[in-house]
């Protein structure tokens, strides 16, 4: 067997040097003609900052024996590599959404230490080595026959570059290790990212209220607040107090209750968010949380995911078993249709009076 490419690194500095001898073609044939936005653009760069890795390059070389002159097209990878070209020219800026420090600047802002280190910043490639066009088209049929079809919070991430974006893997990155340990989410949804979407519902919420759970409610929120989401870090700050309050309150013991999943934890959220700061447009009873209180609302909570479990498991044996009216309305809120916004609003109710009723114990 005859392996018909090389993988090799090469640096920015490299690709520059051989553009400005005109030996780097960006745009054959094979390439899509679409054009990154600004945005785009500055979350690359952003990456490249960060020293973090990004997709590989292929590229095809060829030498011209009577010239001896070598050129080399980008066969896939093009608008990544102008990306950085054109912004090492001063063409652009990073955007403060992607970068508090560097935000607002270009290349020739940056400090010595940082315009050396993107220089320096290496493409993994695949070098085809004077391969036909045919055998070219033939590797990306190949390539393209293994890739899985995106979800939808994979197609927002290859959409979006905004305020909003920024601020849901921001919070992705913190609090993914959270979500995994308490099996919100396994590695295999944390790998197509379930935990962002649903963070991004999380952060819908903080702004605007309970919502439905529906594809064009998450896309027009990202669409929405790309250009600005309104109160970005009280959001992110409040964020990540709720958080740290349900850690606190139910500890080790939430991957063992009913609310590791993402019908009951999406209410708790709320609940207890709405406890602390008030959620938007919602009427659920609230109450001053301390952390004296952690005690009796874990003991709430337990109560509440009890029962889930006696009603679920009265029902797989098609056993009666005796409700309030006010459990049966939470329990059918929470069986169907729970992604429904009224549906939500009724688990969040019932959570906030649970608390109540606790705190007055």
């Amino acid at each position: 067997m005859q392996q018909l490419f090389n993988t090799r690194n090469y640096s920015v500095r490299d690709f520059e040097e051989w553009y400005d001898r005109g030996e780097l073609v960006l745009a054959p044939k094979f390439q899509r003609r679409d054009v990154w936005s600004d945005k785009a653009r500055s979350y690359l760069i952003d990456t490249i900052v960060r020293g973090k890795p990004i997709p590989k390059i292929y590229m095809r070389q060829d030498v011209d024996p009577k010239t001896r002159r070598t050129t080399r097209e980008i066969v896939d990878g093009q608008q990544r590599l102008r990306t950085v070209l054109e912004f090492i020219k001063d063409a652009f800026k990073i955007s403060r959404a992607h970068h508090e420090t560097f935000g607002g600047k270009r290349f020739s802002a940056l400090d010595a230490d940082t315009k050396r280190d993107i220089l320096k910043y290496e493409f993994v490639v695949d070098l085809l080595q004077d391969m036909p066009d045919n055998e070219v088209y033939d590797v990306f049929a190949r390539i393209n026959t293994y890739s899985e079809k995106l979800k939808d919070q994979e197609l927002r991430n290859a959409k979006w570059f905004g305020e909003f974006k920024s601020c849901v893997y921001t919070l992705s990155k913190e609090f993914v290790t959270f979500f995994e340990n308490n099996r919100v989410f396994t590695a295999k949804a944390i790998l197509r990212m379930a935990e962002a979407e649903f963070i991004s519902e999380l952060l819908l919420a903080i702004q605007e209220g309970i919502h439905e759970k529906t594809k064009s409610v998450i896309d027009n929120c990202y669409k929405h607040y790309d250009d600005q989401f309104p109160n970005r870090k009280v959001h992110e700050k409040r964020f990540r107090d709720t958080m740290d309050v349900i850690g606190e309150i139910l500890g080790a013991e939430l991957p063992q209750l009913e609310f590791s999943s993402t019908r009951l934890f999406y209410p708790l959220f709320c609940a207890v968010y709405h406890q602390k700061f008030g959620l938007p447009g919602f009427r659920g009873v609230k109450a001053s949380i301390k952390i004296g209180d952690y005690p009796k609302l874990r003991l709430a909570l337990e109560s509440i995911s009890g029962r889930v479990e006696q009603i679920e498991q009265a029902e797989a044996r098609h056993e009666e078993i005796k409700l309030s009216s006010e459990e049966r309305k939470f329990y059918n809120a929470y069986s169907v249709h729970w992604v429904h916004a009224d549906k939500r609003e009724i688990l969040t109710e019932f959570i906030c009076h649970q608390f109540a009723k606790a705190l007055q114990d």
